[in-house]
């Protein structure tokens, strides 16, 4: 999005894009305090309903005064939805950020016109912002999944977005006490000019029930295998040559760039479900 507040050297505009902090210009004003990985976002019903639904990926928050999340978030960060009044209801990670101040009605009315097909705000949302806005914060969601998990934190009247420090976010813990629970297997030449993955040193960490013969009329119960940044996979694994049965894993291999030494570690979420995730050697 261009402005024309973006080329004045007097005011104030930062942009984050993924996982890297790109400044427009050099600024003596920072974003406001050590940014953290966990929040809290207090939505009515129907823009909550439109981002459970898929519609809604942005989340917008235009305010007169600074506050957070204004220069307190950044890509990667995990974001609970809680209703207002009410309960939480989903969990979403920022997948990019894009913040400016000083907005006049004009820069209100470029935001709406450009992006409010992701962001689904009624005629009279934007008549207000465009009135009293000075700050802009969009925050593209991605990840949203419902849950009933939240950090805890201390609610106070009117705030509609709460920034916590990290050690508040139960998905991070849960996620390191799973993580404590996983296993590693080497990548291989092989795996990479055949497109396997060999389970020599990890079969028996497998249920049995899902460690089939050699062919695929003697497949077994598959494990539901969710690949980092790729797809969900089922596959039953053949006992015999300790591999698993799907032997699609050369594209994934190569999208995160695994070399011989380099691993595949598998952390159980459920009796047959894994994340696997890749392992760079150092």
């Amino acid at each position: 999005m261009s402005f024309r507040h973006a080329h004045i050297l007097t005011r104030f505009w930062i942009r984050y894009t993924f996982d890297k902090l790109q400044p427009t210009r050099p600024t003596s004003r920072p974003t406001q305090g050590t940014i953290v990985a966990v929040h809290v976002a207090v939505l009515k019903p129907v823009p909550l309903k439109l981002i459970l639904d898929g519609r809604k990926i942005i989340e917008s928050r235009l305010t007169r005064q600074s506050r957070p999340p204004f220069g307190r978030i950044k890509p990667g960060e995990r974001i609970y939805i809680k209703q207002s009044g009410g309960l939480f209801a989903a969990v979403a990670v920022a997948h990019r950020v894009w913040m400016a101040d000083d907005l006049t009605p004009a820069d209100v009315d470029q935001i709406a016109k450009t992006h409010n097909r992701h962001i689904c705000g009624p005629p009279d949302y934007w008549h207000e912002k465009r009135t009293n806005s000075r700050y802009a914060t969009l925050i593209w969601l991605r990840d949203v999944q419902p849950t009933t998990q939240h950090p805890r934190y201390r609610p106070q009247n009117m705030r509609a977005w709460y920034t916590l420090d990290d050690a508040a976010d139960p998905i991070a813990a849960s996620l390191t006490a799973a993580r404590n629970r996983s296993w590693q297997t080497p990548i291989t030449p092989g795996c990479l000019t055949q497109g396997y993955l060999k389970l020599t040193a990890c079969l028996d960490r497998f249920p049995a029930d899902s460690l089939g013969g050699p062919s695929n009329a003697r497949a077994t119960r598959r494990l539901k295998l969710h690949l980092a940044q790729g797809p969900t996979i089922e596959t039953d694994i053949v006992r015999s040559a300790r591999i698993f049965r799907w032997r699609g894993w050369k594209p994934w291999l190569k999208q995160h760039r695994l070399r011989p030494g380099d691993a595949v570690r598998f952390t159980p979420i459920a009796k047959h479900a894994y994340r696997v995730e890749p392992v760079k050697r150092r």
